[in-house]
């Protein structure tokens, strides 16, 4: 296991804990069963796990793709005529003097 995996785990475990735990005080004042509140705070402390790990797998699949370029300027390649002047001499011009 890589350092930067080891890392990426234990913050995705850390902030799993986190939100369990909050989420286990909030359901603590609920007037619920207690196996309903420990059955919902494991289940939003596995979920938020496997989100950031999710997240975390997407963002590493995106900072490894070969269109890196992509995320500076995706449309550099669509546009890539700039815009010229053009004059064209048969078109008449309006004239904004006002002859009092």
């Amino acid at each position: 296991m890589t350092i930067s995996l080891k890392k990426h785990l234990v913050k995705n475990v850390a902030s799993a804990f986190i939100n369990g735990l909050i989420t286990l005080i909030l359901l603590l004042i609920a007037p619920l069963g207690l196996a309903s509140v420990i059955f919902i705070t494991f289940t939003v402390t596995i979920s938020t796990f496997m989100v950031t790990m999710t997240f975390d797998f997407i963002t590493i699949w995106l900072l490894n793709s070969s269109h890196q370029q992509y995320f500076d300027r995706p449309l550099n390649n669509l546009y890539n005529n700039p815009i010229t002047k053009q004059n064209n001499p048969d078109l008449s011009r309006r004239n904004d003097d006002i002859n009092l």
